[in-house]
């Protein structure tokens, strides 16, 4: 099976990354100052081409972990963030494995949404828990869906158009109900801060893309 972006790690951020990332930040920015986070370590999973990694740096996180399944996506990350400190994973977000836990982990980019099987998004939560300090928090986006829509498997595909043809992959993604994502979250070993609305100029019928927030659930005594 290909790995997502295999053939369009190169002109990611021309064709999606740039467009989103701005949106994205904003939206994170604005978790941030609601929620007054603090953290002094963080690392982002589903890093693609390192866009977050390199912000995060810029503002003087550190250490800042980039972590992706895709081989080709992590070259770009390691050419735009080279010099600046920041280190890189090839690891599937379900298997996720730091050498050490960081304050603040970011899964963004609708990169849960690969999970195609509620079972699979739940192990992922899980490893971001493990992978938190105590009382750390993790920020990640979805596209939910209510009603008859939760549960949908999208077929999207991405197009490059260049002086030597035209390349494309097909990408699925699987939208969850809100109840579909508390009960990954429940004994996940997070708990729900917050959930916000990411500001879309044109969302598909149906679906809402959100942020949330939840944090790492103190040990029960």
């Amino acid at each position: 099976m290909a790995v997502p972006y295999e053939a369009l790690a190169v002109d990611y951020d021309a064709l999606l990354g740039d467009h989103a990332f701005a949106r994205l930040r904003r939206a994170f920015e604005r978790i941030e100052r609601h929620h007054g986070l603090v953290f002094r370590s963080a690392a982002d999973v589903g890093c693609g081409t390192g866009t977050f990694v390199s912000y995060l740096r810029d503002r003087g996180v550190h250490p800042v972990w980039g972590v992706d399944r895709s081989p080709h996506m992590l070259a770009e990350a390691l050419a735009k963030n080279r010099g600046n400190g920041a280190r890189f994973l090839l690891q599937d977000l379900r298997a996720l494995r730091l050498p050490h836990r960081v304050a603040l982990l970011t899964c963004q980019f609708d990169t849960l949404n690969y999970l195609l099987a509620p079972p699979d998004l739940r192990t992922a939560l899980a490893a971001f828990a493990d992978a938190l300090e105590p009382e750390g928090h993790a920020v990640f986006d979805m596209i939910t869906q209510g009603g008859e829509y939760g549960g949908r498997v999208r077929r999207v595909r991405i197009v490059r158009r260049g002086p030597h043809g035209t390349s494309y992959e097909t990408h699925a993604q699987r939208s969850y109900a809100p109840a579909e994502i508390a009960a990954a979250l429940a004994g996940s070993g997070l708990r729900l801060s917050g959930a916000h609305r990411v500001d879309e100029p044109r969302p598909e019928a149906g679906s809402t893309r959100m942020i949330f927030l939840a944090r790492r659930a103190p040990p029960r005594p």
